[in-house]
């Protein structure tokens, strides 16, 4: 074949290939402009893809909206033959939405904020319809996995409580495996509140709860109304109608039961907390109650309690408890108990009576106590604040107290059991009634460690003068000496006790809020500054109420533990870490710059995101925290300017999406006199 057939062949072939090219390029852009119209395909898609932005058209009818629940927009769901997906509208209409309205959407695809979305969208009514006939069953394992993301499910519960909160009204249902949350749009003609202990058969919109990073850190359901809520056992009127039940029978097995309701127990009143707690007895059989109630009855008094029963570390106890005076009375004597019978949990929930050394003056939790020693064994003595012991009023320490009041224990969460599978006692707490509670049994010896040293001193001097019973006075001078060696132990053992009850928290093992506000004002102090620059970090774990929702505040307590000893684990030797309240925590950096202070920060905040945290019982969490830093001079600075700057820093890292350190520098904030109102102004997320 010659030179010019060869090129003419060769054009023609690149011409066929480009002609291909071309009908292929063509396609592809055909099938990229061929609009998406089932919510299957437009939310079964990765969200790379959703990214696109590629076009949809859906014809749907409307399952949920609600204007007010996100100020960036309705919660929009609409659902067609194939599935459910979330809308997010380009302009709110006018008329807001309805379930039911059947309507035409358009709008492209998008990642969301979890899953993918139809974004930029217009909807349009072209008539009725009604609501999915069919939705899956599902519990609280199916809508953790997170697969079920805006589809028309139903769940089946108990309501526990009924709130109310602006323009929603949410429900707290109880599942056969857990609590879920599911809220609706407030209608006034809807009475809400009659659903409170009635089985229900709720339908509505799965919605996962998800932090800043889009992963997921819990879950709830939005449900239209009265129209997709089906009551199958409806509750009394009055709930103390219900009849009575023995405190001892609580929670006992019972072949086929359900889901649990309501209970009416009746025993005589040993405590009452008014808004907190009350606690009841029967015979041996005791219970305390959560309530939010605040009518007063008195001790010795019997009541009826109507709650929903639930497990307690060692005896079951009730929430979303209510309570009445009832007919007749009596007396429930207290039981004497020591330390060792107390902690075995054989006497939890009972009016008991224990003596103990006190040791000093601390807190359990947010309220007062008398810290107390018996057997080897340290324990508190509890009141409200409004009724505990005015500020020096307690006993001197050593003095040897009977206490009364109700015998809280708490379980060794570590899963340690005794032989025949009963859980065992770690601590335990007295909750006292009144300041009547305490009785002064004896006051500390005038033969203290101190006066023994002055006894044993003038001894000493009688014998060097007295030769001839020396030897009867040696043997007595070591009899004494050792008795002293014993209390000075004893004295120094239970100083070092009181101390570290007094300044560390008894959840997490740091200091308190009160120990390390001590050390950052030391660290302020111009007699005793050790470095010229001192680093604050305030961190705040996200979304933490969620897990105490969910999960419970026994997981959410090794949440708070396990967070505590990363964070002693990141900072320096010569740093100081304390819990500041709640989930948040304080740290104070001597002799720290600013890039050592984000260093450390920024090291802290991945070892709490990186690492998964076992919650126990097959719970496994991802936690991130916020938090915020700041570095102060100490001579150029007050000790409030550089707590409001980190306090301000972590608002910062929170408003800016969480899991991230920021960092204020104090010479920007306020001065003394403005300081408590910029304090106020740092809002809690």
């Amino acid at each position: 074949m010659g030179a010019r057939p060869l090129r003419i062949a060769c054009f023609l072939l690149w011409f066929a290939g480009f002609g291909a090219g071309v009908g292929l390029s063509a396609q592809a852009r055909e099938e990229e402009t061929r609009p998406i119209t089932t919510a299957f395909a437009a939310h079964e898609i990765t969200l790379e893809e959703a990214a696109r932005e590629l076009p949809v058209r859906l014809r749907a009818v409307v399952t949920y909206y609600d204007p007010y629940i996100d100020p960036r927009r309705p919660a929009f769901f609409v659902s067609d033959a194939t599935g459910s997906i979330f809308v997010a509208l380009a302009v709110t209409p006018p008329v807001p939405l309805k379930p039911g309205d059947l309507v035409e959407v358009t709008g492209t695809t998008g990642a969301g904020d979890f899953a993918p979305i139809v974004d930029h969208a217009q909807a349009r009514v072209v008539g009725h319809a009604p609501l999915p006939a069919f939705a899956r069953r599902v519990g609280i394992n199916d809508l953790l996995i997170g697969n079920t993301d805006g589809q028309w499910v139903e769940v089946e519960g108990v309501v526990h409580a009924v709130r109310q909160v602006d323009h929603n009204v949410f429900l707290d249902l109880a599942l056969t495996d857990g609590q879920l949350t599911v809220f609706t749009v407030r209608d006034p003609e809807a009475d809400f509140a009659r659903l409170v202990d009635s089985k229900v058969l709720v339908r509505g919109n799965a919605a996962p709860l998800f932090n800043h990073q889009g992963q997921m850190t819990g879950t709830h359901m939005l449900f239209p109304g009265m129209v997709s809520l089906v009551v199958e056992e409806g509750a009394l009127a009055d709930p103390f109608h219900l009849p009575l039940e023995a405190l001892g029978n609580l929670l006992r097995y019972q072949p086929k039961s359900g889901l649990r309701h309501r209970v009416h127990v009746r025993g005589v009143v040993t405590l009452l907390w008014p808004g907190q707690m009350i606690c009841v007895q029967s015979g041996a059989a005791g219970m305390c109650a959560q309530t939010n109630q605040k009518d007063s009855v008195r001790v010795g008094e019997t009541a009826d309690v109507v709650g929903f029963p639930m497990m307690g570390r060692f005896t079951p106890t009730m929430v979303a408890s209510t309570y009445r005076r009832s007919i007749g009375g009596g007396t429930t004597p207290a039981v004497a108990i020591d330390a060792k019978q107390a902690i075995s949990a054989v006497h939890d929930a009972q009016l008991v009576t224990i003596d103990g050394q006190l040791i000093g003056e601390g807190r359990d939790g947010e309220d007062p106590a008398l810290i107390l020693s018996a057997q080897g064994l340290v324990f508190s003595a509890s009141l409200p604040a409004d009724v505990a012991l005015a500020p020096g009023n307690a006993p001197e320490p050593g003095t040897w107290l009977r206490v009364t009041g109700i015998c809280s224990v708490q379980a060794d969460t570590s899963g340690a059991i005794n032989g025949s599978g009963y859980s065992l006692g770690k601590s335990f707490r007295i909750l006292q009634r009144s300041q009547a509670d305490v009785v002064v049994l004896r006051r500390p010896s005038w033969w203290n460690a101190q006066h023994s040293l002055t006894v044993l001193a003038v001894a000493t001097l009688i014998a060097a003068g007295a030769l001839a019973g020396l030897i009867m006075l040696r043997k007595k001078v070591k009899e004494q000496t050792a008795v002293i060696r014993d209390q000075l132990a004893e004295t120094i053992a239970l100083k070092d006790a009181a101390e570290y009850q007094a300044t560390h928290d008894g959840l997490t093992g740091l200091r308190n809020r009160k120990a390390i506000f001590a050390l950052l004002s030391k660290e302020f102090d111009p007699a005793a500054q050790s470095g010229p620059s001192i680093g604050i970090i305030m961190l705040d774990l996200d979304h933490f109420k969620s897990v105490n929702d969910t999960h419970g505040h026994a997981v959410g307590d090794l949440v708070l533990q396990e967070t505590a000893r990363r964070l002693v684990r990141a900072v320096r030797d010569s740093d100081f870490v304390g819990r500041y309240g709640g989930e948040e925590f304080l740290i104070v950096m001597p002799n720290c710059d600013t890039l050592q202070c984000l260093i450390c920060a920024e090291r802290i905040r991945a070892s709490i995101a990186v690492q998964p945290i076992d919650g126990g019982e097959g719970v496994t969490l991802r936690m991130t925290a916020s938090l915020g830093t700041a570095v102060a001079i100490s001579h150029l600075h007050t000790e409030q300017q550089a707590l409001t700057a980190a306090d301000a820093a972590l608002y910062q890292a929170k408003r800016n999406g969480r899991n991230q350190v920021a960092s204020l520098d104090p010479k920007a904030m306020p001065h003394q006199a403005e300081e408590p109102k910029a304090m106020e102004m740092v809002a809690r997320i």
